[in-house]
């Protein structure tokens, strides 16, 4: 099994002073993924998660509706081999292969949840998403994704790609009795239209992120999927559509 992490030698510039010593890096893996025989897509991330991996994208990507109708996940070296029930059909969603704009060409469901957070809950899940992302505190160039539900239920992967780490998160969510309807997703990293599309599709009505949000991400939500998009700062959080959700 290939580790998260190696040593690679390094220079350490100080100054004048130079010094040679170990870093610890991450390890980044490129997957080939197929779904009953079928290859999808060529999928990177860190080489752990990898079965979330997988569940995450097929269903952020509008490649299957259904999670049940996924019966197996097999991981060998550098291929992700997918099982599904014979009922299965791929869906297809125009943002798959042809980008987000133009905006109005992307089918989502507008997003009607009238679920409501409170600042203070926002921050208290932060705060353990912080604690719990070790990697994103040791080994620079990680990041982590988070989703949380009114249950209780919370989710937390780290990867060195953010939409890998979202997948992922997404991924560990559903095996459990989540409630996408009533839930949040925050990024550590920029809250890319792509994680605005994803998350919608997948009725997520709160999309946050730690370092901002770009104005078409700001679009898609008030035009298209409906959500409520903010960005956090260590004392304010800043919301940017659909502050109804925020109390």
């Amino acid at each position: 099994m290939v580790e998260a992490t190696r040593g690679v030698k390094a220079v350490k510039v100080s100054g004048t002073a130079k010094e040679s010593d170990w870093v610890t890096v991450p390890n980044v893996m490129y997957y080939d993924l197929y779904v009953n025989g079928e290859r999808i897509a060529e999928l990177r991330a860190m080489p752990f998660a990898l079965q979330e991996l997988a569940i995450g994208y097929l269903l952020a990507n509008a490649y299957v509706e259904e999670p049940h109708l996924i019966e197996t996940v097999s991981v060998k070296a550098d291929r992700i081999d997918v099982y599904a029930d014979s009922e299965f059909e791929f869906r297809y969603q125009y943002f798959k292969e042809k980008g987000i704009k133009p905006i109005e060409s992307v089918k989502i469901e507008r997003i009607t949840s009238n679920y409501q957070v409170t600042r203070q809950k926002i921050y208290e899940k932060l705060a353990l998403a912080e604690e719990r992302a070790v990697l994103s505190k040791e080994i620079p160039g990680t990041n982590f994704a988070f989703i949380a539900d009114y249950n209780g239920y919370f989710f937390l992967a780290e990867d060195v790609y953010p939409d890998s780490a979202f997948y992922k998160a997404l991924g560990r969510a559903v095996s459990q009795n989540f409630d996408f309807r009533r839930s949040m997703v925050v990024l550590s990293d920029v809250l890319f239209p792509e994680f605005v599309v994803f998350s919608a599709y997948m009725g997520i009505p709160l999309a946050g992120s730690l370092r901002g949000v770009p104005s078409l991400s700001v679009d898609i939500s008030e035009t298209i999927s409906g959500q409520t998009v903010f960005y956090t700062t260590p004392k304010d959080l800043i919301v940017l559509s659909n502050p109804q959700r925020i109390i």
